[in-house]
């Protein structure tokens, strides 16, 4: 089984993040003062630091795996890597100093012995549900925590079979989707059984819809395609099975039971779902070149289908349906492919796709379409603001910075910055009012960061 289950879309090109200069280059902006620093950032004099936490020895953060607020922001829960086994750990108490395990692979914290495949918290933040592969990679348990009651958590539901994907997500506080795609080999595996008494099973495959409640239940929704790591729109209407190496991007209509092909045959990765318009999301995939990424807005019912910007990797729907997006507005797919070290201000974006207009702020420092395509952003939609992570030019490696862009005040900030080393995952609060960051490596040390962004 392959651990990379957790770690998905780490990037769709190769394109690397390098550094250059240009005759052209604006004068140099004075850099801040900084008062302190995460892991690998240091954090703008004026930015209000929460809390500073260091996570234990040799832990790592899992690229796309971003801090999770739970138990109504009473505690932080944290996806890594430590002594070569995924582990959630979760901080709460004052300041979110105090730590707990929260799922494990190994140990008396493990609920399941086995490989942790994905992670995901209920809508509310108070269950933790994880897909374990047994040890001898033919079961998959589902685990069941409730945050507030103390244990490791329970079995709720196994599947047994050998499987290429695993994934799960919440449709809502009651039910679990979990989609799996076996092993070509297993139905041939099956048929070849030397048990005489009991007929081959059928290998499990498709879409299993978990209900959490009670005594529990699993019901099958065979939809005739193959899974990868789906996402869900937001009233759970429709799934988006974002592909992978071995299987392209398919559409899934629930109410319907039905899935169909989505017309690539890469892999994508969904950023945000349009809550006004329920089969309407943004994704990145890779240009007709294949030598960039850009950001695409998708509705499944007509099939329309418009670049929102080109060689990025950020952007998010706003609760009005206007998309937020980081970028160049003059940056085309020519430029992108043939000068991708070309450097040239970063810039966001607010597209208002039914009036066809487009809004475009400086952040006052240069990128290259290289480095744009791997930005990423966290939007709070309560408090209507995007949090990037862009890379700048510099040696003798590239500089990462963290900029807040506040939609109300049309006012944007540099949160933190640093060089690109390790990795760096944000996320929102529920309400908006705090943004974490977790960043670091095994050898450096890994650190959560809470900022309360000027407003």
């Amino acid at each position: 089984m392959a651990r990379s289950f957790l770690i998905r879309f780490a990037a769709l090109a190769a394109l690397g993040v390098a550094s250059c200069s240009s005759a052209d280059q604006p004068p140099a902006a004075v850099q801040p003062p900084f008062t302190a620093r995460s892991t690998s950032l240091e954090i703008t004099n004026g930015i209000k630091v929460v809390t500073n936490v260091s996570l234990p020895n040799g832990f790592a953060p899992i690229a796309g795996r971003a801090p999770m607020w739970l138990e109504n922001s009473a505690e932080i829960g944290v996806v890594g890597m430590q002594d070569g086994h995924t582990v959630v750990y979760g901080l709460g108490g004052p300041d979110w100093h105090a730590g707990r395990v929260l799922a494990t692979e190994i140990g008396p914290s493990a609920a399941a012995r086995g490989t942790i495949v994905d992670v995901a918290a209920s809508p509310e933040g108070l269950t933790l549900a994880t897909a374990i592969v047994a040890p001898d990679h033919k079961r998959v348990d589902v685990v069941i925590r409730d945050l507030i009651a103390s244990g490791p958590g329970n079995v709720i539901a196994s599947f047994d079979g050998r499987f290429d994907s695993i994934s799960l997500s919440w449709l809502n506080s009651a039910t679990i989707a979990l989609a799996l795609r076996k092993h070509p080999e297993e139905s041939i595996e099956h048929a070849d059984s030397d048990d005489t008494d009991h007929p081959p099973a059928t290998p499990i495959d498709g879409l299993q819809l978990i209900v959490v409640t009670g005594a529990s239940s699993v019901a099958p929704l065979k939809l005739g395609c193959p899974m990868s790591a789906l996402s869900w729109s937001t009233h759970g209407v429709y799934a988006v099975g974002q592909g992978d190496s071995s299987t392209a991007p398919v559409v899934i209509d629930r109410r319907k039971s039905v899935c169909g092909k989505f017309g690539r045959s890469t892999p994508i990765h969904v950023l945000d779902w349009d809550s006004e318009e329920e089969g309407t999301f943004l994704f990145v995939g890779v240009d007709p070149t294949n030598n960039t990424v850009d950001v695409y807005r998708h509705n499944i019912e007509t099939g329309a289908e418009h670049v929102v910007g080109v060689s990025t990797g950020a952007a998010s729907f706003t609760p009005g349906g206007d998309i937020v997006v980081l970028g160049n507005q003059k940056l085309t797919f020519r430029m992108a492919t043939e000068r991708p070290q070309l450097e040239m201000l970063a810039q966001v974006a607010i597209v208002q796709p039914d009036e066809s207009r487009t809004d475009v702020k400086s952040l006052g420092f240069n990128s290259t379409p290289a480095m744009l395509a791997q930005s990423s952003m966290a939007y709070s939609k309560g408090a209507d603001e995007a949090a990037m992570q862009v890379f700048a030019p510099s040696q003798p490696i590239p500089w990462r910075k963290i900029v807040s862009y506040s939609l109300p005040t049309d006012a944007a900030f540099l949160l933190a910055a640093g060089p690109a080393r390790g990795t760096v995952t944000m996320s929102w609060s529920p309400k908006g009012r705090w943004l974490a960051f977790l960043d670091g490596d095994a050898s450096t040390g890994a650190t959560l960061t809470v900022l309360a962004p000027p407003r």
